[in-house]
């Protein structure tokens, strides 16, 4: 239904069309002099190749604010990127935007709080990994965006986001989301100092072998070292199991993986991928896995990784899970950063050239030897964007919200201003599509995750060492990745929120205990967990798993 202040707008325009008629019928050659003239000295005055579209024959819509949520910590530059944007669009989109920035946790309360009771947010990051997004959409909390895209009245949206990308994350078969990334992929790596490994006479780190050769010498020659340091994630994807070539398994070996309402439920399927064949999580008894298809019919052989975890915690600092001891910790004596990503190495390593500029940092992914040689089709994915943008439906602002990301991601310079800041000061230009910082890159480190990644406009992080490059390069490249099976399956949380809300929280205590390695008899104490969350509901959430599997499965899913 259309509002009252659009009604206004099209009896304006209408107005507006009516009279502007009338001036080409009797000065027709005057008028398009004076716009030609017109928009050569906007161009002229402006000096950039920022998007401007605007045409005379529109009239400048009204001003508006739109409210926007983001998370993390605000770049310092960030208001001199705002005020830069509305000078650039003050005669076409005459927007301003209010960017509210919060920690996490913060955040994420905010958020939930304000879809409840109908506060008016006009554009907010949610994304699959915080398991809120198919829950809000369940709960009627977003719009539905399907006309914006594939529309010729949004060259910048139709452009940047094609049939295909939409088409994969389509939720319930509409588009609820702006999906953001740059690959689908962000390949976990560990930062090994490069100056230490070759002061210890070693080749490049090639196999996981070669990885724990490093981490024994560390600890003999440079015992005041820590050979990995690690987070609450410990080293993420370390011997995770690899089901390459399996589409009757969809396997959640660590919490992080799950595709079930945020409980890690792997779901093996029949050969035929038609039926159901069970469920089952951290800490159930084999006869749980006794049906799955080998080799991963035992707890195990999925679940063993955390057995290695163990076998790795002498290489670890000794309190991953506290803040003030991480904060504390000197990144000088770290010869790894073992949980960061292929594109934060060029960061991780600016950030330790200010304290030891003769230092240096070479990437070893972490997940497979298969991808530490870029092979093809060696990264599971289902093709949905792990971060994303939605408008709730309490926005008043949904054209306008739609026509600044069309703006946004309408031309090259209007999405470097955002995802870069402005160039000659936070970056420079490298090539048609790489970028290099700058001495005042630190002033505007924009979560490009938030707003802005897109494989067709961001642009590649240059100033890095070869391999890192390369890996990043081989990462947006489609034919890295293979497709998992229910790559299209949405959980749908609401009958068993009760269940969830009560086991998830005991569950996430227990996987930072069992990711960085803390428990020595790790399965003992999985069993003894399992048994506590079957008394919170987890035999409830598992039945629902197989039913709306099953389901999925009957309705054509693959």
């Amino acid at each position: 239904m259309m509002d009252a202040n659009n009604r206004g707008r099209q009896m304006r325009f209408k107005r507006f069309r009516l009279a502007l008629g009338l001036m080409i019928v009797f000065s027709l050659s005057l008028f398009l002099s004076a716009c030609s003239t017109k928009v050569q000295e906007n161009s002229a005055n402006r000096g950039s190749d920022v998007q401007e579209t605007q045409s005379l024959t529109e009239k400048i819509p009204d001003p508006v604010t739109l409210k926007v949520m983001l998370f993390g910590n605000k770049p310092a530059d960030m208001d001199k990127i705002l005020r830069k944007f509305e000078q650039l669009t003050s005669d076409s989109l005459n927007t301003k935007l209010q960017i509210e920035i919060s920690p996490y946790l913060e955040f994420e309360q905010k958020m939930m709080l304000r879809m409840s009771t109908g506060e008016p947010i006009d554009l907010m990051f949610d994304a699959p990994w915080t398991k809120n997004l198919f829950n809000n959409v369940s709960a009627g909390y977003y719009q539905q965006l399907d006309k914006y895209f594939n529309n010729d009245d949004y060259p910048g949206l139709k452009k940047a986001f094609p049939q295909e990308i939409m088409e994969a994350n389509k939720i319930n078969g509409h588009i609820y989301t702006i999906p953001l990334f740059d690959s689908y992929y962000d390949p976990p790596a560990i930062a090994i100092r490069k100056d230490i490994r070759e002061s210890l006479g070693m080749k490049p780190l090639e196999t996981l072998e070669d990885l724990t050769h490093y981490y024994d010498k560390v600890l003999d020659q440079y015992p005041d070292d820590i050979p990995a340091a690690i987070g609450s994630r410990g080293i993420f994807k370390l011997g995770l199991p690899d089901p390459k070539g399996h589409n009757d398994i969809r396997l959640a070996p660590i919490m992080s993986y799950s595709f079930t309402g945020g409980i890690p439920f792997n779901v093996a399927l029949s050969k035929d991928g038609k039926k159901v064949i069970g469920a089952a999580t951290i800490g159930d008894p084999d006869s749980e896995f006794a049906d799955f298809p080998a080799p991963f019919n035992s707890h195990d052989s999925i679940y063993g990784h955390f057995g290695t975890r163990v076998q790795f915690r002498k290489y670890n600092n000794a309190n991953p899970l506290s803040l003030e001891a991480d904060d504390a910790l000197d990144i000088t004596r770290e010869a790894s950063l073992a949980d960061t990503t292929i594109s934060g190495i060029a960061a991780n390593r600016k950030d330790l050239n200010r304290v030891d500029p003769q230092a240096d940092y070479e990437p070893f992914l972490i997940e497979s030897q298969a991808q530490r040689e870029m092979q093809p089709a060696s990264i599971g994915t289902t093709f949905r964007a792990n971060n994303s943008l939605v408008i709730p439906v309490t926005s008043r602002n949904t054209e306008r919200t739609m026509k600044f990301l069309d703006w946004l991601f309408g031309s090259q310079a209007n999405h470097d201003l955002f995802e870069l800041g402005i160039e000659g000061e936070h970056w420079v230009k490298d090539g048609d599509n790489g970028y290099k910082l700058t001495a005042q890159s630190d002033n505007y480190r924009f979560p490009g995750y938030e707003l802005t990644l897109n494989p067709t406009l961001s642009r590649i992080l240059t100033d890095t060492d070869p391999k890192t490059l390369a890996y990043m390069k081989w990462a947006r490249d489609k034919k890295s990745y293979y497709q998992l099976p229910l790559s299209g399956f949405v959980f749908h949380s609401t009958p068993v929120a009760t269940e969830i809300a009560k086991v998830k929280p005991a569950m996430l205590q227990a996987s930072d205990l069992l990711m960085t390695g803390m428990v020595d008899d790790w399965k003992k104490y999985a069993q003894e967990q399992n048994k506590k969350w079957r008394s919170l509901g987890l035999d409830t959430i598992r039945q629902e798993v197989v039913k709306q599997v099953q389901a999925y499965l009957d309705a054509g899913g693959k």
